[in-house]
């Protein structure tokens, strides 16, 4: 009995060390993204989710472990959108199509983790940090080559140039877009599509 106890306490304390690293990432994120990497601090994060400095490094070793984590799960999360809208689409106008859509959903919701994966954000680092951060998005980078390779574009079209401009106007809306606007990222990411689409008909 006393072990059973124990365990389910162990399995208790478990759940809530991870519940509260969730928040730490959730806070982080925001705070690198509103304040900029080297604005935030220990402290500023701590006391965003209620916790003392130094009770912070119970649940990460360091600013940058926390700022890796808060990256990845940004990715997760972009990624994870893409690969469900796309799975069972084989037409690859349509496919790319959902993924723009997808990607702006993610890029332009709620989440605090979409701010720190756009690509001006691993810029502002240098030397083996940016590298991590950039290699966390090559998964991403590659599904998104993928759809493009599986278009049907004229041979004189650079389909690298193609796929980054097409990730630059998709990145570039959330300086200016507004939640209010009578345009929904799902919108937004059609018409962006359009366009391209155009030029190429």
């Amino acid at each position: 009995m006393r072990n059973k106890a124990l365990n389910k306490s162990n399995a208790i304390q478990k759940v809530e060390k991870g519940a509260r690293r969730n928040d730490i990432l959730l806070a982080a994120a925001a705070l690198f993204a509103s304040k900029g990497y080297a604005a935030t601090s220990i402290r500023d994060i701590a006391e965003s989710v209620g916790l003392l400095s130094g009770s912070l490094y119970y649940h990460f070793n360091s600013k940058e472990e926390i700022l890796l984590e808060a990256h990845a799960e940004g990715v997760t999360q972009v990624m994870a959108a893409v690969e469900t809208v796309i799975e069972n689409c084989v037409d690859p106008w349509q496919a790319i199509t959902l993924a723009c859509e997808a990607h702006l959903a993610v890029l332009l919701g709620p989440s605090p983790f979409s701010q720190v994966i756009t690509p001006q954000f691993p810029g502002s680092f240098e030397g083996e940090l940016r590298d991590t951060l950039l290699n966390q998005r090559n998964e991403y980078e590659s599904l998104l080559r993928g759809l493009v390779d599986n278009l049907a574009l004229p041979e004189e079209v650079d389909r690298r140039l193609f796929r980054l401009a097409l990730l630059g106007a998709l990145n570039w809306t959330q300086t200016w877009y507004r939640a209010s606007g009578s345009s929904s990222p799902e919108k937004i990411a059609r018409d962006i599509i359009t366009m391209f689409r155009c030029q190429l008909d």
